[in-house]
């Protein structure tokens, strides 16, 4: 991409990739009052506890646990470290570093293996023949962009190997959830609170787990300690979410249902657009997601990079997921090449969604990215002239 000259300033940045909605202060400030009232900030407070059982029983079950974490990562590891895994970790090339991050804080060896192309996810069959290769006590698999994924099958591969399987839901929170009633509980998800994600408190993260596995994440995430007592059992990192940050989160579920509206509503309008384009692969259906941001797949890696630069050209950030694919590492085993996640994360785009963005907002969004598939996709006009 050509340097922009002295007379040809650089496009302002108006819409970033990502545009942080955290509760303002006022609205969380009287929730840590409580904190300070206490002198509790940290170690299983009580606004971790009651966010905790808010987010438990929102978007859990009868059977369902939620524990708090520092974050997202913490809580994937949080998950190993409770199964008492150890040895090889099954995971996808296709995934955020986190993934791979939260296996070697569990103290666990990452294995990776590709990935489907036409859902982005590793299959039931390819999970159960490479934890069968491996001899893998586990597997961390991705819902890629905290899209909706039905992982039944997976579990019972996974079952059927002794091995835990734990979901990388991270920008997942308010998707229907998969059940965790009964005969799972060697099934962990795991979502992350980071202020990039559409419910974001800043830094934090969730587990949701069958019940029984309660004691086993609480010491996994406090040294192998229970809270208040010396007993210690195993070994544990330091991933307690703090009462600031859970203040922040109990704030946010306050309004996250109606925020969550509004980012589906701008899914839809993205989704008008791809109507009736070939070629471009992007999941258009806005309940399956709570859309951190809305990627789409295009046809090869140039067509990628015309679309990131018509779109800047007009003030809107788009970037590469999850890119490059882990299996670019050259410090990472693979259960062979990985063509396919190479492949995708040379061609995915993701485009910002707001859950606080005006209508003009959301129309210059649409405008752009009619724009930017006009000029990667040339072939795209027609559609885009018969949807306008």
């Amino acid at each position: 991409m050509a340097i922009p000259s002295a007379a040809e300033p650089a496009a302002v940045l108006q819409f970033p990739l990502i545009r942080p909605d955290v509760p303002p202060i006022g609205e969380w400030a009287p929730i840590l009052q409580e904190a300070y009232e206490a002198r509790r900030f940290s170690n299983f407070g009580p606004l971790s506890l009651r966010l905790e059982r808010i987010l438990a029983e929102t978007w859990g079950g009868r059977e369902t646990v939620c524990i708090a974490t520092s974050s997202g990562t913490a809580a994937l590891a949080a998950a190993l470290i409770a199964g008492g895994v150890s040895g090889r970790v099954v995971l996808p090339a296709f995934t955020f570093p986190a993934t791979l991050s939260a296996v070697r804080m569990a103290g666990c060896q990452p294995l990776l293996v590709d990935v489907d192309p036409g859902d982005w996810r590793v299959s039931a069959g390819q999970l159960a023949n490479s934890l069968e290769a491996a001899g893998a006590a586990a597997a961390i698999l991705l819902c890629p962009f905290g899209l909706a994924s039905d992982f039944r099958p997976h579990l019972e591969a996974a079952a059927a190997h002794g091995a835990r399987l734990v979901v990388d839901n991270a920008a997942g929170l308010g998707v229907a959830r998969r059940p965790l009633e009964s005969g799972s509980p060697g099934y962990y998800e795991a979502c992350s609170l980071h202020v990039t994600k559409p419910f974001g408190i800043g830094e934090g993260g969730l587990v949701f787990a069958h019940r029984s596995q309660e004691d086993a994440l609480r010491r996994a995430i406090n040294f192998g300690l229970m809270a208040g007592s010396a007993d210690l059992q195993g070994w544990g990192i330091n991933g307690k979410l703090s009462e600031l940050h859970a203040a922040v989160g109990l704030a946010a579920a306050a309004g996250f249902a109606e925020r969550l509206v509004r980012r589906r509503e701008i899914v839809a309008r993205y989704a008008g657009v791809l109507a009736g384009i070939e070629g471009v692969a992007a999941c258009t259906q806005p309940a399956a997601g709570a859309w951190q941001f809305f990627p789409l797949l295009l046809p090869s890696a140039a067509a990628a990079d015309r679309f990131v630069t018509a779109a800047a050209e007009r003030g809107m950030e788009s970037r590469r997921y999850y890119a490059p694919a882990l299996s670019r590492l050259p410090d990472v085993d693979r259960l062979g090449p990985c063509p396919v996640a190479e492949d995708l994360a040379g061609r995915m785009c993701c485009i910002p969604v707001y859950s606080d963005a005006t209508d003009a907002e959301v129309e210059a969004l649409v405008g752009i990215l009619e724009h930017a598939l006009t000029a990667a996709v040339p072939a795209t006009t027609a559609a885009l002239e018969k949807h306008r």
